[in-house]
């Protein structure tokens, strides 16, 4: 196995794990006047790593670079980010004295411009209209809320990669050691040397969606020819370049078997990324307007459940892509959507709860990180979830 995907299982990522929590106590201490506060915060930190443990199945960890990275919404260890990251789920357990908590993740549609035309696409009404975020408007945004502490910023759209060159400008104009920046992507014209370059100016690392491990039937999905083809080539180039690599997989209720999901970690082995996250359909964007029931039913989320489990637990699949598959944990403890722990900004630069539970709440261009925060709890946050 290369470099690039060591996983740290078994007494190496518990090992991993305490000195993170290590890390915790560490900034806890510096944080707190008083000794107490401190270690009644660390408890809470404990506590919240208890019910990820529980829920997200976390029992290894891909190691990328000299980092760790044991979920993709989780800065690597060791970094800024990470540190930014604790300090904000310390602050939730005691408040810090004059602190103020930022974000765990800003996601951001940084273009309306795609060439596919995807049957799931949450910005599918927006596709292909004249663009209205210039790169300092990006950097504007970016820059406000990494004063206030920000852990990861994921970008997409649209397609990001066309807007590449502008993509190189504002990682190179961005804090990119405070912050572990993100591209969502289907993987169109991500090259060997475009990945590089990405990966030269500061991009930790990268998603790339693909929906079905058939060729065909991922083409159709994505109504482009060959749309398969550029995701695995882009997840290579990707992983090659030293990125975090990963597979995002949007499925369907026919996609909800054991077969597909098995044949599916299949050819992200064989493609040797190193995270796939499951991302549950919801009925907005190009779903919403079809007027079909999308949503995933029961016996579809026992068989997700079950699959996650047993990749992310079994022996024998140590050395597979870690599983992230959010909606588990979402159904049993809640979203940190809605700007508790990550809000998204659409291809208009205006705030919302998260890509599917949209609602304009202002303009992140005119407005502060603050009167978006109050305008999306004002919305009720979550559609789906408590907000948590």
């Amino acid at each position: 196995m290369d470099h690039n995907n060591r996983y740290y299982t078994g007494w190496r990522f518990r090992w991993y794990q305490a000195r993170a929590l290590l890390r915790a106590c560490q900034l806890a201490w510096t944080a707190y006047p008083d000794p107490r506060d401190a270690v009644k915060a660390v408890a809470g930190v404990v506590e919240k790593s208890r019910l990820n443990n529980r829920y997200r199945h976390l029992h290894k960890a891909a190691v990328v670079g000299g980092r760790v990275f044991s979920m993709m919404s989780m800065s690597g260890f060791p970094s800024p980010g990470l540190d930014t990251m604790l300090r904000n789920e310390l602050h939730r357990s005691i408040p810090i004295p004059g602190f103020t908590r930022g974000l765990l993740l800003l996601l951001m549609g940084i273009t309306k411009k795609c060439s596919m035309q995807c049957a799931h696409c949450f910005e599918g009404e927006a596709l292909n209209h004249k663009e209205v975020l210039s790169v300092p408007d990006i950097l504007s945004i970016i820059q406000k809320f990494q004063a206030r502490g920000l852990a990861n910023v994921e970008f997409g759209g649209g397609e990001p990669i066309n807007r590449f060159s502008d993509l190189l400008e504002i990682l190179g104009n961005c804090d990119t050691r405070q912050t572990d920046f993100w591209i969502s992507s289907s993987g169109y014209r991500l090259d060997a040397a475009r990945a590089q370059q990405l990966k030269n100016a500061g991009l930790t690392g990268i998603t790339i969606s693909l929906d079905h491990w058939n060729a065909e039937e991922h083409d159709r999905f994505r109504n482009l020819s060959g749309a398969f083809n550029w995701a695995c080539q882009a997840a290579v180039h990707a992983r090659e370049a030293g990125l975090v690599t990963a597979l995002t997989l949007v499925p369907t209720r026919s996609f909800c078997t054991p077969e597909h999901l098995w044949r599916y970690l299949q050819l992200a082995m064989s493609l040797k990324v190193h995270f796939v996250r499951i991302l549950e359909p919801r009925a907005v964007g190009n779903y919403a307007s079809g007027g079909k029931s999308v949503e995933l039913q029961e016996q579809h989320l026992a068989v997700l459940e079950d699959f996650h489990r047993k990749v992310q637990t079994g022996i024998a699949f140590r050395d597979y892509p870690i599983v992230e598959y959010h909606g588990a944990f979402q159904r049993h403890v809640g979203c940190g959507g809605g700007g508790e722990r990550y809000l998204y900004i659409d291809t208009d630069g205006d705030f919302h709860a998260c890509p599917l539970c949209r609602n304009k709440c202002g303009s992140a261009i005119s407005q502060t990180v603050e009167e978006g925060l109050q305008a999306i709890k004002a919305a009720s946050g979550c559609h789906a979830y408590q907000t948590v």
